[in-house]
């Protein structure tokens, strides 16, 4: 194999690398924002679902 196609190839592995790390960063960063946006639907739930909730209040869309 040539110097020339060596380094070529060492090129585009370092730069599939650096795109690996930023997707994963990328990835991880999302999964945080899920986790957080998760918790608030948990908390929205129990607040709409506990005793003088909205839900007991009557105060949600009327069916029909």
């Amino acid at each position: 194999m040539s110097d020339d196609r060596f380094a070529n190839l060492e090129t585009i592995v370092a730069f599939h690398e650096d795109t690996i790390q930023k997707l994963n960063d990328t990835v991880y960063k999302q999964q945080l924002e899920i986790d957080r946006l998760e918790e608030k639907v948990e908390a929205l739930m129990q607040l709409l679902g506990a005793p003088g909730g909205a839900l007991d209040e009557g105060s949600g869309p009327k069916p029909g």
